[in-house]
Parts: C-alpha cells; structure tokens; sequence
C-alpha cells in the first residue's frame, strides 16, 4: 500500500491494486485492536470521523457512482476499513468485490507515477 495521509485516528493508505480506482484502506493506529467493539468511544467517535472525511475525499476526487466501506476482519488481524470508490460497469458491479478467493479476482496494477498521481488527487481533497 501507498501512504496517502495520517488522519485523527488512522492511517489511510492507497492500496497497490487498483481494480476499483481510488480503493483504500484505513489503518486504526492507536493501538492494536481486532474488532470495533474494542474501542472506546472516543477513539470510535475519531475513527468514524475518520472514515467519512475518507469517503467524502474519494468522493470528491473521483465522483464514484457508489462507494462500498468494508471491514471484515478475517485476513489482516487489525481493525481497518476498506473504502472502495464503485463505478457502474466495473467488474463486481451491483454486488461485493470479494465473491471469490484473491486468485481469482481481477487484479489492476498501476505505474508507480500513477500511484503517485491517485495520492497527490487524494490529498487535494481531503
């Protein structure tokens, strides 16, 4: 992942595949904690702020027809969220983008200037 900016409770990084342009991923730094229900309501109250303040920018920068935020907790075991910019015609459409094992699903890879590029639109709107 590309490191985009350090917020009030999290980290928000770009993540490497960019199938959904403009996917992210918000990294709770505070401490280490697996699940929501860990937090405390001030750290919950900072990370939701977080977490919109995310889903506006991307908004924002890349006028997305829909945005999924998604914290599943299975494969990293540290409370993040996914913010995922949606578009109509983009390859999971209409349903979630984890339907499959990471094999299989579609994989979208940039060149590092246009990682470059994604962060520098992030930050301008955040």
């Amino acid at each position: 992942m590309v490191e985009i900016r350090t917020l009030s409770a999290a980290t928000l990084f770009l993540e490497k595949i960019q199938t959904y342009r403009g996917h992210c991923v918000l990294l709770f730094d505070a401490r280490h904690v697996t699940r929501i229900d860990e937090l405390d309501t001030a750290e919950w109250a900072r990370l939701a702020s977080d977490i919109r303040a995310t889903e506006l920018a991307l908004i924002k920068a890349f006028q997305p027809d829909h945005v999924n935020i998604a914290s599943l907790g299975q494969v990293v075991p540290h409370l993040h969220w996914h913010i995922i910019p949606r578009y109509v015609g983009d390859p999971r459409w209409g349903g979630p983008i984890w339907t499959t094992s990471p094999d299989e699903m579609q994989k979208v890879y940039l060149e590092e200037s246009q990682y470059s590029d994604l962060v520098a639109t992030i930050r301008a709107a955040l």
